[in-house]
């Protein structure tokens, strides 16, 4: 065999397609990572969804197994979604960034397809897992960092009940930071709120995203929303890197679950 024919790295217990969105004409690889027992049971189970699955779906597949088997989180499916057929990081950015984020929060000339994305999600990429495999459609959660927990913690706000669970790490840089303060308002003034956790988090090395990340919590706090369970968490000597998003992952998960 030679060098140029050696076949891709797996994961263990995955599976993968690639699907085309109508909503934002876009191709996505969607992973999809099983817990132990899923081939002998015939049970329902909670689903863990992560955009940046360039990166955040290997990682969750790695670690979700030791959380499950300690019995710090249920057995549930992991998803993940990541852009089919792009060539680099590059453009793997700049796409990023025009779904996750709304329009303010765009690069110069980049027109955001958040709305689109969430499209994505609630009309064909539910859709698609709850029929091809037994997910349970009341217990969806969602993580993110940075642009993909802008995503996450947009969600909560402005699609309440889409996601059960959410866990969002370092996305309350200058001017989200306020800007989801005002949809933290926006939000806690909607009637019959369905229930939601949300683990909220931050490095200390994070300077720009701190004072944000601060006033939502109070903000969130005061509030007494009853039907929000909310868990916070500052990471000492973490900056915006690896660290984060292991940590968030871990801690976070095991708050909202």
């Amino acid at each position: 065999m030679t060098e140029t024919s050696l076949p891709r790295f797996g994961l263990f217990n995955t599976e993968a397609r690639v699907f085309h969105s109508s909503a934002v004409d876009q191709d996505f690889q969607i992973g999809v990572w099983f817990p132990f027992s899923y081939a002998s049971s015939d049970r329902l189970y909670p689903v863990l969804y992560v955009p940046d699955g360039e990166f955040a779906f290997p990682a969750a597949a790695g670690l979700i197994p030791t959380l499950i088997g300690n019995g710090d989180v249920p057995e549930m499916i992991v998803v993940g979604i990541s852009y089919h057929g792009i060539t680099g990081w590059e453009q793997f950015g700049l796409l990023r960034d025009r779904d996750f984020c709304t329009q303010p929060f765009q690069a110069p000339q980049q027109v955001s397809r958040h709305a689109q994305y969430a499209c994505f999600y609630q009309d064909e990429l539910f859709s698609l897992i709850e029929t091809h495999y037994r997910a349970d459609p009341n217990e969806r959660a969602l993580f993110g960092f940075s642009s993909g927990g802008f995503f996450a913690l947009h969600m909560l706000f402005t699609h309440p009940g889409m996601f059960r669970r959410h866990a969002a790490a370092s996305c309350t840089w200058p001017g989200a930071g306020e800007y989801f303060l005002d949809c933290a308002r926006a939000y806690a003034q909607l009637p019959n709120l369905p229930a939601a956790d949300l683990f909220l988090a931050a490095g200390s090395l994070e300077a720009e995203q701190l004072a944000g990340f601060h006033k939502l919590v109070e903000n969130l706090g005061d509030a007494g929303l009853p039907n929000l369970r909310l868990h916070s968490q500052v990471f000492e000597g973490e900056g915006h890197s690896a660290g984060m998003i292991a940590k968030t992952f871990l801690s976070g998960l095991k708050a909202i679950f």
